[in-house]
């Protein structure tokens, strides 16, 4: 997008201009730029009659593309304004503004500006019908029944997210949110993303939560890594176990069953160190690779912290999000180790002399060399003996 690039409104699409829903609702999300941008096309609008080109608004704005390509993609996110490209320009198509009770009944928008003005103040916004108040209010149906209607297109808000429902099923499962002002944008933003509904996102909330705690970041590794395959063929059969049992089961539980074998119980600074470890945005499936290596490397029936740790940072680096990634990076490991000890004992300073399997293949003739030295040396010693007595 230049500024010698030329656009036109989309014809009878004019709308109105609330000033006070503006100011109130939009303004503290899109920031003064944004909000100039759209009071310009609100403001000049023309009914599509001819094209202008966009350094019109610059100049007008007084300031460059760059902010102004900022302001548009601020605009389209909150469904102030649709921009569509034609073969030779941009065709720019407005929508007016919510009204305070549609705004704030979307859960997002809602979220979105409380994180700008903070609660009491988004309180204030709220329509509140006193408590006393009856709804005698007609349906339609009760009005228009006997119509026959046609099937028109349904028109929805650009942003959907059944934040209610939602919520719902959290409280069924004992869940809360850490942070919900940012979880509730985040999770819409994860769904639109992914392309999926409240429920799919729920069903791996319940699934990555941590201590019965929304955990936004782990739900979308689960995410990231549900879109990745790997070829089975490169594991052996006894890592393909490995990867399997990880994957079926909560860290926790995977923890307790080799507990189980070992005739032990998990304890609380296993449990608070599986918890640590989850706020690393690691998953359980690895999580369970690097329990289970710990416990077979230090021979013990209890969770070497220090140990556990120190593959934790690495594999945190190393951005490893998956079972079959773990596994490939202890492989990897060993085998370094392997080699190394190998290596060492080639290249080690005790004489080979100190070896009980050691051969003297020294020849006759220097056999003799080394023994008339050594003869000469005692009588050498034995003269200065007797001059000293």
């Amino acid at each position: 997008m230049k500024p010698i690039d030329e656009f036109s409104y989309l014809q009878h699409n004019r709308v109105p201009y609330d000033s006070r829903s503006f100011m109130q609702l939009y303004f503290p999300i899109l920031g003064n730029d944004a909000s100039s941008v759209y009071q310009y096309f609100v403001t000049f609008f023309d009914d599509g009659t001819r094209k202008h080109k966009f350094s019109e608004v610059l100049n007008h704005l007084q300031f460059g593309m760059r902010r102004f390509e900022e302001a548009l993609v601020l605009l389209t996110a909150l469904d102030l304004m649709v921009l569509y490209q034609t073969q030779d320009s941009y065709l720019i198509k407005l929508n007016p503004t919510l009204g305070n009770e549609i705004f704030l009944n979307n859960a997002v928008y809602r979220r979105l500006l409380e994180q700008k003005i903070g609660e009491i103040a988004l309180k204030e916004l709220d329509i509140k019908i006193p408590a006393n108040a009856r709804d005698i209010s007609k349906r339609f149906s009760d009005v228009f029944g006997d119509l026959k209607l046609s099937q028109t297109p349904k028109i929805e808000s650009k942003i959907q997210f059944d934040l209610d429902s939602f919520k719902r099923l959290m409280v069924r499962d004992g869940l809360s949110f850490e942070d919900e002002t940012n979880d509730v944008v985040s999770l819409y933003n994860i769904s639109e993303k992914f392309g999926l509904t409240w429920f799919d996102i729920y069903q791996i909330a319940k699934e990555t939560a941590i201590n019965y705690k929304i955990a936004v970041n782990r739900l979308s590794t689960k995410l990231l890594v549900g879109k990745e395959t790997s070829d089975s063929s490169e594991f052996t059969s006894a890592e393909r176990i490995v990867i399997s049992e990880a994957k079926q089961s909560t860290s926790f539980d995977f923890l307790e069953k080799i507990k189980l074998a070992r005739k032990a119980k998990v304890t609380k600074t296993e449990k608070d160190l599986l918890v640590e470890l989850a706020k690393m945005n690691f998953l359980d499936e690895v999580i369970n690779v690097m329990v289970l290596y710990t416990i077979n490397k230090t021979h013990s029936a209890n969770l070497q912290k220090t140990y556990l740790m120190k593959m934790a940072n690495d594999f945190s680096y190393q951005n490893v999000t998956t079972a079959e990634e773990a596994v490939l990076k202890l492989r990897a490991f060993s085998e370094r180790k392997q080699t190394s000890k190998q290596s060492s004992k080639k290249t080690t300073s005790v004489p080979t002399w100190s070896n009980a399997n050691y051969e003297n293949q020294t020849s006759s003739d220097t056999k003799n060399r080394l023994e008339e030295k050594r003869r000469r040396s005692l009588e050498r010693l034995q003269g200065l003996k007797k001059g000293g007595d």
